[in-house]
């Protein structure tokens, strides 16, 4: 009886140690029976925890991650700045500080800049299905057909957009006349836009902007609907005015390249099939966030939204026309492709905004 105890009371030891270890799965031993460590890697971004790119984006790409490779990665994730700052999180990566960093090319101005293409007015840019899309696949082909890649010190995962964004601020603004009075939180390729409007740009990552908008270093921000609930930015605007065409961020996934090249080509694998299927997913979730930012502002903090009459809005494209001209020429005068790079832009936009413009 003793004895029967006794191996009953081992193999359930074993059987505890088995589960808690992850044991009984291919890739968990090698051939000889030894356990294989996983592979740890590290994740930063600006998001809060609390954002649906974190908490829904991020979290189920690193779930997907460490499911497809059946636990062989394991990885960390940083949210909110706590390791690195917004204006850090590339150079942090391409250092080795962190694995892997989401970010913003904008936040760090003249860094990358022939990827502004992704942020100039004018496209069609219906929402941010279609504006990550095009980011996504222009990122590939400009370097494909161009030869030119701005992110060459690290692996680039994804790229994907925000897709329209609007004015949001203490004034309300219904007119061009309106502008002017307004010193508005703008980085990329919309500042260009925001100071031919009237307007005094600012630029400062979006986890700067609640700050800045409460102490009043700036007065209006421009930016999606996700902020307003995500960012807590509902809490110190009044107004929005809807100005599509004037705003899309692109965001990009990188890694570092040594953490890249160390990894086994069956777990790049992996990596390299949820880019393409996550930069669909998060552009999904950022239209999902944007219709409910602005619900959860109206619903719960009193937002006056304000659509600009056909005449008005003409106004204000009359202005912007110039914009891409002047683009161009500067680019070209720094030696980049820039009329090319508009091309593939318009031809991406066009493609993706018709395939996902009901989404």
């Amino acid at each position: 009886m003793r004895h029967k105890f006794l191996v009953l009371l081992v193999m359930s030891g074993l059987f505890v140690l088995m589960s808690l270890s992850g044991c009984g799965t291919a890739n968990d031993t090698e051939s000889d029976g030894t356990q294989i460590r996983p592979i740890e890697l590290s994740m930063v971004t600006f998001w809060p925890a609390t954002h649906p790119q974190v908490s829904e984006g991020h979290m189920s790409w690193i779930r997907e991650v460490e499911e497809r490779t059946e636990g062989r990665v394991k990885i960390n994730l940083h949210a909110g700045e706590s390791l690195l700052g917004a204006r850090e999180i590339f150079n942090g990566v391409a250092a080795g500080v962190a694995d892997i960093g989401s970010t913003c090319p904008s936040y760090t101005p003249g860094m990358f800049p022939l990827s502004e293409v992704y942020e100039l007015p004018g496209y069609q840019n219906v929402n941010s299905v279609a504006a990550s899309m095009t980011a996504h696949y222009g990122y590939k082909d400009i370097r494909e057909q161009l030869g030119v890649d701005e992110f060459n010190e690290v692996k680039v995962l994804m790229f994907w957009a925000t897709g329209p964004g609007n004015i949001m601020g203490k004034f309300p603004v219904n007119t061009l006349e309106d502008v002017q009075r307004l010193e508005i939180r703008a980085v990329g390729g919309s500042t260009a836009p925001v100071r031919i409007l009237g307007a005094v740009p600012h630029a400062m990552p979006m986890s700067e902007a609640y700050l800045a908008l409460d102490q009043g270093l700036v007065n209006s921000i421009l930016g999606p609907n996700d902020i307003l609930e995500g960012f807590r930015l509902a809490e110190v605007v009044d107004y929005l005015t809807e100005t599509p065409f004037l705003y899309n961020m692109a965001f990009v996934k990188v890694m570092n390249k040594k953490a890249w090249n160390a990894l086994p080509e069956e777990v790049r694998e992996v990596f390299e099939e949820l880019n393409d299927e996550f930069a669909l997913k998060y552009g999904k979730l950022f239209a999902d966030a944007s219709r409910q930012g602005l619900k959860f502002a109206k619903d719960r903090h009193g937002l006056e939204k304000i659509e600009l009459s056909e005449n008005e809005e003409k106004r204000w494209q009359d202005r912007l026309t110039r914009i891409v001209d002047d683009w161009i020429i500067e680019k070209e005068a720094q030696g980049l492709p820039g009329s090319d790079a508009v091309s593939i832009v318009r031809e991406l936009d066009a493609k993706y905004s018709q395939k996902y413009g009901d989404f």
